[in-house]
């Protein structure tokens, strides 16, 4: 359940920079068919990051693991992406918000023991 959730969350931030980058003229230029491709592209990987997030879903107990999960990969990773290829800025309170989704993914992805009361004699 954890491995899906998080390769829809990459999947989804893989579809949102072929996004970007479709509509970034320095890449597609003039060029109706590299305009296409990455669209299509695009649709593709986002298709995936659906199939990877149902499928997440449908072996999770209940959908607030999967969803916290996909929803902080996809931030996470376009943030870095956003850094690295587009070169957006990060600040130290963006590196602070990161901070505090990866923590709330694993206090909400952490398995739960609840205690059962004792039977009173």
């Amino acid at each position: 359940m954890f491995h899906e959730a998080f390769l829809a969350g990459v999947w989804a931030s893989i579809g949102s920079t072929l996004g970007k980058l479709s509509g970034t003229p320095v890449v597609v230029g003039n060029s109706y068919v590299i305009w296409i491709s990455l669209l299509a592209a695009m649709v593709m990987s986002n298709t995936w990051g659906c199939r990877y997030y149902l499928r997440s879903l449908d072996a999770a107990t209940n959908s607030v693991a999967p969803t916290v999960i996909s929803a902080a990969s996809s931030y996470i990773l376009s943030g870095i992406i956003g850094v690295t290829v587009f070169g957006e800025g990060a600040s130290l309170r963006w590196w602070l918000g990161v901070f505090c989704i990866v923590v709330g993914l694993v206090l909400v992805a952490r398995p739960r023991e609840y205690k059962q009361d004792k039977p009173k004699d």
